[in-house]
């Protein structure tokens, strides 16, 4: 008995060991399958990680596709690869790119003939085209000729990718290639999207560009040369040319291209350079000068020592001033035509151009017309809400006394103070909803908003042509810092009157109030300005309104009495203040009237500036301003 019962313990023993090596073999099995499972995710994520990692679709589509490719590659080994993508249009694949791997394995070419060039290894060219009918739904290998290919059609049927010369695809190879083709489609409808929004807003920029060119020339002289010496010079192979008028004491340049920096500054040092070239031409239309022209020996030093440079002057008249077309014409250079030819063509450009300004200057006056309509346009959107009223002449005036401050030429703050004026002309361009909103925008309201300068630009470089007074308008929401719009430009890449703008714009939406908003104390106001020199504001721009009204606190003895009277601080227009008992005074401050009108426009006696700013300067140190 004791015997059996040690056989049959013996015989359970070996039978639970077999089971035992079988389920480890089992595990052991499983393990490797796992492993083999977690390698292989591995390798699929990693692909998909080095995908998406290198797509950027502001590349371009033939940039990113090649990365697509080069992906492909990776996975598959064969000589060559190419990507074909729909064009709806014509119901075809059209090449769009090309991977060869030859002895440089990974070398790319573009989806063209002309770029193709033959490889002794080389056994399959993709044509340029394929039709849609055919193109089978899924990965499948096909035959081209005699070429067996890979065929891997996209999911959304938008793209199509052949790879060969291939006979056949181990199936570990097919599971990573569908892997990628899983992740393919979202990917190519988005290059191909953003490709053709890229087109759409090229095409878009380059009308904007051309019609902003167009009308600006109708106004502006300097815009109606430079076109025209360009487009002269480039049908005429010149490269390099200038146009001048003589000025009271020297000579200006208002165009030039391609001349040297040295050469340009021996034209503006040395007026002999000048004197000569108006000798030269003297009654005639035009004139060609050699190199060592004894007569005019300063004119050397315009051209090349080489010899083979001549000048080529023209003359034009606009009615009030007369100019000259200079262009230096090297000869050596084949452009099949003669000396005469060149004369020729000079006088005509001459003709033409004193023809184009003469009608330009008929039209000039018109400007005057143009710029009242603008402003008056600019101060009815002011009148619409009783808390802007007077913004647009606040703007104009605080803009010229700090680009007076700043000691600014003349003509640049005539410039400035127009600008200031038609800074929010924009909203023109805008829904009245948009732009008579009280309260914060939206996101994208705020984006929409945000267009104005752009718009108020356009309107100012169509209507005036006035470039300057356009980028003021432009830019006058850049910050120093680089973080404005539109462009995103800093320090001094932002011009000066935008600057100037941009602290008046600032410093009125703290000292003035909005329905949902009371207006700062000025000294506080004043303090805020200051804090935001720096990454926001041009601190020289800030310093010199501060300056500015440092001294003419100053100047004020009766520290009781506003600066001056309430309807000119505030810029307040007749109609407002008809019936208002401070309208008109100037021996008495206007809150301490028995009543007034300031509420017409979204004023009032405790929060209005003129107030506020007397009050700081009587409690300040005793009356003593600081």
């Amino acid at each position: 008995m004791l015997s059996r019962v040690l056989n049959l313990s013996t015989t359970y023993a070996s039978v639970g060991l077999g089971v035992l090596g079988v389920l480890l073999v089992l595990s052991f099995l499983v393990i490797i399958w796992q492993g083999r499972v977690r390698r292989r995710h591995a390798l699929q994520l990693q692909q998909a990680t080095r995908l998406l990692k290198n797509i950027k679709p502001s590349a371009g589509v033939e940039n990113n596709l090649n990365i697509i490719l080069e992906t492909y590659s990776g996975i598959l080994d064969a000589h060559g690869y190419a990507f074909y993508l729909l064009d709806e249009a014509q119901n075809k694949y059209l090449l769009k790119s090309v991977r060869h791997l030859h002895d440089d394995k990974g070398k790319k070419a573009s989806p063209s003939y002309n770029r193709l060039a033959p490889d002794k290894k080389e056994t399959y060219q993709p044509p340029i085209s394929l039709q849609n009918e055919g193109i089978g739904k899924s990965m499948e290998l096909i035959h081209e000729g005699r070429v067996p290919l890979l065929s891997i059609p996209l999911g959304t049927g938008k793209g199509l990718i052949r790879i060969g010369p291939i006979s056949s695809i181990p199936g570990r190879v097919r599971k990573q290639l569908e892997f990628v083709n899983e992740l393919l489609p979202q990917v190519v409808d988005v290059l191909v999207e953003t490709d053709r929004m890229k087109i759409q807003t090229d095409i878009v920029v380059t009308s904007e560009t051309a019609l902003r060119s167009v009308s600006s020339m109708a106004l502006n002289s300097d815009a109606v040369m430079k076109k025209a010496i360009e487009m002269f010079a480039t049908s005429m192979g010149i490269a390099d040319g200038f146009i001048m008028f003589q000025t009271k004491g020297g000579f200006q340049i208002p165009v030039s291209f391609g001349w040297s920096a040295s050469q340009e500054n021996a034209i503006y040092r040395d007026r002999e350079v000048g004197a000569q070239l108006w000798r030269a031409i003297a009654q005639r239309e035009d004139v060609v000068i050699r190199h060592n022209n004894a007569q005019y020996p300063k004119l050397s030093g315009l051209l090349n020592a080489r010899g083979h440079e001549v000048l080529l002057i023209g003359k034009f008249s606009d009615s009030i001033r007369t100019g000259l077309l200079v262009c230096r014409v090297d000869t050596t250079v084949d452009t099949g035509l003669s000396e005469e030819q060149f004369s020729t063509s000079m006088r005509s450009l001459s003709k033409a151009l004193s023809r184009l300004l003469r009608i330009q200057n008929t039209i000039k006056p018109m400007t005057n017309n143009y710029i009242e309509l603008l402003k008056l346009l600019s101060k009815t959107i002011d009148d619409l809400n009783p808390y802007t009223v007077g913004y647009s002449e606040l703007m104009s005036r605080y803009s010229i006394i700090i680009a007076q401050e700043m000691g600014l030429p003349q003509r640049e703050i005539q410039d400035i103070a127009l600008a200031a004026y038609l800074s929010n002309i924009g909203v023109l361009g805008l829904s009245e909803e948009l732009y008579l909103k009280e309260g914060k925008f939206s996101e994208i309201e705020f984006e929409k908003m945000k267009l104005h300068a752009e718009v108020g630009a356009e309107i100012i470089e169509m209507l005036l042509g006035n470039q300057a007074v356009g980028s003021y308008i432009r830019y006058h929401h850049e910050r120093m810092d680089g973080h404005g719009y539109p462009e995103g430009l800093s320090g001094g890449d932002i011009p000066v009157g935008a600057k100037i703008i941009a602290v008046v714009q600032t410093f009125l939406a703290k000292i003035n109030g909005r329905k949902y908003r009371t207006p700062l104390p000025f000294d506080k106001a004043l303090e805020l300005l200051k804090n935001s020199a720096g990454a926001q504001l041009d601190p020289q721009v800030v310093d010199a309104l501060v300056r500015w009204y440092q001294r003419k606190r100053g100047t004020v003895k009766n520290t009781g009495r506003a600066l001056g009277p309430c309807w000119e601080m505030t810029c307040s227009t007749a109609e407002v203040c008809a019936n208002c008992p401070a309208f008109g005074q100037v021996h008495q401050n206007c809150w301490e009237m028995d009543r007034n009108n300031c509420q017409a426009h979204g004023k009032s006696c405790e929060s209005c500036f003129v107030y506020t700013e007397a009050m700081a300067r009587k409690t300040s140190l005793g009356g003593k301003v600081v």
